[in-house]
């Protein structure tokens, strides 16, 4: 690959020669955090995987190194967490993981894109993927500790980034106009089904809806699959069981990782990453699943995970044992201690929250409702109204422990509140985020009011208040982003992900936040 040409590992005695030698990006460990060989061949594996994909930079492919170390390791996040172990980067690039705004702009002929596509496409803004809610069930390798939050907020950040470095160039194979047009799209507007083939060879088909002008040129069509996609792929959220019901526990079976512990997490997300997940666990040159610990997706199994692989997992899952140092890691036999195999994997299904049946990205990223195929499942009561919803129970999705220096709530001006915002999800997703684009989500064509809608909420009560947030009809018309002429279908739904995106671990940080009248309501 092309990558390795400028690449090089190295002793810390050797980084200064190396780069006077003109090696672009050199991976080391420094005298002060010496490498394990079992922690190398971890952070090894995930490093090579991630360069397999033809579009991936060194730095982002040692970004989703380092975070699948961190899910195995068990490390927390925050400043001074780090493994103690994980190698260091030496390059004009700082090591991240890939966003939304990595999809590059297409070419265009006789267009000048330098001031974005929206300004010389008209409606380009009406473009929108119709993206169907799914529940992401994964067999992880690791004990029952893995399912917990710091963990799984490492291994979605790396799921996340490993979507978005599949279809942030994706192909479009085929597309085909829909039967009927959906019924939530704006006036003027039609709808194309198409099949996508991701950078890796995995494929999944979706529609995608908008105006016929845009739809009918081909390179726009991948264009908008490109960016709707990569800004789908990063809701992706995994779910902890309630507090009510235990935590999975590890099993095995000689069918699958080869006898390697095993646990069941469950994620959302969208139908099209379950089925490009599939396709690429059948894979069997796709190594990322099988570096990040991932040995099914749903029924599934990782075709690509090898004995070697389950070697290494099995010695990860028992760091706290004596594990040999003298031991060639990525050489480690199949019965290292393991767990004995429990018959057939039966794990129980942790309960999913309701999600509407389907939803659509816009261009912008943000999320918006439709209705099912069948029609509108929503519930009513006797006089047509919607049934109350009740109260919901807010899951405990990946946190960290954070430390707050803003005043309170009241008194905290919009700048202290947003940098605070913006520090903690630093935190929590391991990676730097602009203050002057911070929050990067657009709403009804303009930047989201992050700090109206953080506000909003609390002051009913919080997310967990249900149906006492009316997204729409109260928390919206509060937010700078509102227009007496906006024309958004399902902004509801849309300001719902958002909040959970950026705004609920926060939330649950600072339960001083919500007014406590409305909670208790």
């Amino acid at each position: 690959m092309q990558h390795y040409q400028r690449l090089q590992v190295a002793h810390v005695s050797a980084v200064e020669e190396l780069a006077k030698a003109g090696i672009q990006y050199i991976v080391y460990w420094s005298e002060e955090r010496p490498g394990s060989q079992l922690i190398a061949a971890h952070f090894g594996h995930a490093f090579c995987a991630a360069l397999r994909n033809p579009v991936t930079t060194v730095p982002e492919a040692f970004a989703v190194a380092s975070h699948a170390c961190h899910v195995h390791l068990g490390s927390k996040s925050g400043p001074g967490q780090a493994p103690a172990a994980l190698p260091c980067l030496r390059s004009a690039q700082t090591p991240a993981l890939p966003s939304n705004n990595s999809v590059p702009l297409p070419q265009l002929e006789g267009m000048d894109l330098s001031q974005g596509i929206a300004a010389v496409v008209p409606d380009w803004d009406s473009v929108r993927l119709l993206a169907p809610h799914a529940e992401l069930r994964l067999l992880a390798c690791g004990q029952a500790s893995l399912i917990a939050p710091h963990r799984l907020s490492f291994l979605g950040e790396a799921l996340r980034a490993m979507l978005v470095l599949e279809v942030r160039q994706l192909t479009v194979t085929s597309q085909t106009p829909t039967h009927r047009v959906p019924a939530h799209l704006p006036a003027g507007c039609t709808a194309l089904r198409c099949e996508i083939q991701s950078a890796s060879g995995g494929c999944a088909k979706v529609v995608l809806g908008g105006p016929q002008e845009v739809l009918k040129n081909p390179a726009l069509v991948e264009h908008a699959l490109r960016q709707t996609l990569s800004a789908d792929a990063l809701s992706l959220q995994f779910k902890l069981p309630p507090p009510s019901l235990p935590v999975p526990i590890a099993q095995s079976s000689d069918d699958i990782a080869g006898g390697t512990p095993l646990v069941d997490a469950l994620a959302v997300t969208s139908v099209w990453v379950v089925q490009l997940l599939r396709m690429l666990c059948s894979d069997s040159k796709f190594r990322m699943l099988a570096a990040l610990g991932i040995a099914a997706v749903g029924c599934t199994t990782t075709s690509s995970f090898t004995q070697s692989d389950a070697g290494r997992f099995t010695a990860l899952t028992h760091l706290t044992s004596a594990v040999p140092e003298s031991l060639d890691p990525i050489l480690l036999p199949s019965s290292w201690p393991a767990p004995a195999p429990l018959g057939p994997i039966a794990y129980n299904t942790l309960p999913a929250q309701q999600h509407p049946s389907s939803g659509s990205v816009q261009m912008d990223g943000q999320r918006s409702s439709s209705q099912a195929a069948a029609g509108n499942t929503t519930s009513t009561g006797s006089r047509g109204r919607p049934a109350k919803e009740p109260k919901l129970a807010v899951p405990e999705l990946a946190s960290v422990s954070w430390s707050s220096d803003r005043p309170e709530l009241s008194v905290c001006t919009p700048h202290q509140l947003l940098e605070d915002m913006r520090g903690f999800l630093e935190v929590r997703r391991g990676r730097q985020l602009q203050s002057s684009t911070f929050p990067e989500a657009i709403l009804n064509g303009s930047q989201l009011d992050l700090n109206a809608l953080y506000r909003a909420v609390c002051s009913r009560g919080g997310y967990g208040m249900g149906s006492g947030v009316n997204w729409a009809g109260q928390v919206f018309p509060r937010m700078a982003n509102f227009t007496n002429t906006h024309k958004m279908t399902g902004v509801g739904n849309a300001l719902k992900r958002h909040y959970q995106a950026l705004c609920l671990d926060y939330e649950l940080a600072h339960p001083e936040d919500l007014d406590k009248q409305e909670a208790s309501g």
